[in-house]
């Protein structure tokens, strides 16, 4: 990530943390519009190779509320993929934009986060679901690794589909 990327993310980081702040201190007056233009800038930003971290930061491992869902839904709909494998900082490995997994246990006892991860699935069934009409599994390694890392986001019944192996072990 070059230093420009990196400014980027704590703007964008910075912003977000606004928003939740002004959020939080009155949610009746709250900017959505303002939460939804933070959304398209944060994709624009991951589109281009330069806010995954961001989406991370922004989602994973906090209790989600209204804020939060708004915000992943925005995000959607500026062209947010929540299955994409991005680089890590160091380049050598791979890593989902945002934890899966951590979703579906936060869904377990946060109505916000059930709906998250719902709306996650409804875009995995389209997403994975076609691909495992033609095929009982998938092989390909890339395909694998991303399946493997969203399985919490994938409707079981896809998930035994398109890569059996995944959906045994939930």
């Amino acid at each position: 990530m070059t230093h420009s990327n990196g400014n980027q993310i704590n703007l964008l980081i910075g912003g977000f943390m606004d928003s939740l702040e002004e959020w939080e201190a009155a949610p009746n007056s709250f900017d959505w519009d303002k939460l939804q233009a933070l959304a398209q800038d944060g994709a624009q930003a991951y589109n281009e190779g330069a806010g995954p971290s961001f989406h991370m930061l922004a989602l994973d491992g906090v209790p989600h509320g209204e804020f939060h869902e708004r915000f992943l839904n925005y995000s959607l709909e500026a062209g947010f993929d929540p299955f994409k494998l991005v680089k890590t900082g160091n380049g050598n490995t791979m890593t989902p934009v945002l934890s899966h997994s951590s979703l579906a246990e936060a869904a377990r006892g946060n109505p916000f986060s059930a709906r998250m991860q719902a709306t996650l699935m409804a875009l995995a069934r389209v997403r994975f679901g076609e691909t495992g009409q033609d095929i009982n599994r998938i092989t390909d390694a890339n395909w694998l690794r991303t399946i493997e890392a969203a399985a919490e986001s994938i409707p079981l019944d896809v998930l035994q589909r398109i890569a059996p192996e995944l959906a045994n072990r939930s």
